[in-house]
């Protein structure tokens, strides 16, 4: 009865991994057990949703159930039983072969916690902006009275917002000073 648990378990477990790394290496393993969203521009607030530091998945008792981990304990579980098939009695066996596939469990939710924070959001902090240089895309009307659009390099990367300033108007192509983030699309700017 034993052998039958242990193998099934072995065959299953080590199918599923082979399965997911095949998946993993062709592009097609998605990393669905840790994915927290993640949001395109974060404004003004201090915790960035995409940020895998402050990830919802939160509670480290649901990361180590994450499917990955139980196919790490099924392999292990199974391989481990059926090694000390001859050396060992049931009971022994039973929960040696428990402790090596808690033990990978373990360390697969260990390995894929760090993985995850390995990764970046994405997101582009726009209060970053501020105090930065910006070329103006569409003239922007004087005094408040419309938007114009900038291009403004951010963390590596060229943003399109909308713009505004309260003094005269400013032609496309000007540079101009990014003196304060109204929303998480628009911009105040000085001309330089």
């Amino acid at each position: 009865m034993g052998h039958t648990v242990y193998f099934w378990t072995a065959l299953i477990g080590c199918t599923l991994l082979v399965i997911q790394v095949i998946l993993q290496v062709i592009g097609l393993g998605g990393d669905a057990d840790m994915d927290a969203g993640s949001a395109d521009v974060d404004a003004d607030a201090h915790v960035d949703a995409g940020d895998p530091a402050h990830a919802t998945s939160g509670n480290i008792f649901f990361g180590i159930l994450s499917f990955k981990a139980l196919v790490a304990f099924a392999g292990v579980f199974g391989l481990t039983g059926l090694s000390l098939e001859d050396s060992h009695s049931g009971f022994q066996q039973a929960a040696l072969a428990t402790l090596a596939g808690a033990a990978a469990m373990i360390v697969v939710a260990f390995l894929m916690r760090m993985l995850h924070g390995l990764g970046s959001s994405g997101s582009v902090v726009l209060r970053n902006a501020l105090g930065h240089q910006a070329q103006v895309y569409l003239r922007i009307p004087a005094r408040g009275e419309g938007r114009g659009k900038v291009t403004v390099e951010l963390q590596g990367r060229s943003v399109e917002l909308a713009a505004i300033t309260d003094g005269e108007a400013i032609a496309t192509g000007h540079v101009v000073k990014v003196v304060e983030v109204l929303t998480n699309e628009t911009l105040r700017v000085t001309p330089l």
